[in-house]
């Protein structure tokens, strides 16, 4: 069966940012259609932020099954590359401004 992307889109939502449904049925929520259930997950992993997440968790409206799943499925934030004698920091606008000044 083919996964609609609104509809995924407005599963992700239901569950992770409003509380209003969840994956399977509990809480007096009917939950998702099982096909749907990966797909939520990516798309939420894609697209919103960890604070979502861990709200969805704090509020009940995820287990922690479904939380580590989901964590899982997110790209951790990277660091900024630390400048080195071969890779030295950006000039600032501050910088360049005296340059061009001077």
């Amino acid at each position: 069966m083919a996964i609609l992307s609104f509809l995924r889109n407005t599963y992700c939502r239901s569950i992770y940012v409003y509380g209003t449904d969840r994956f399977t049925t509990r809480d007096g929520c009917k939950g998702i259609r099982e096909e749907y259930r990966e797909p939520v997950k990516e798309y939420f992993a894609e697209t919103y932020d960890a604070k979502y997440l861990n709200e969805a968790l704090q509020n009940g409206w995820i287990n922690q099954s479904e939380y580590d799943e989901t964590k899982a499925l997110m790209t951790p934030p990277t660091e900024p590359e630390k400048p080195t004698e071969e890779n030295p920091p950006a000039p600032s606008q501050t910088d360049t401004e005296a340059d061009e000044k001077g």
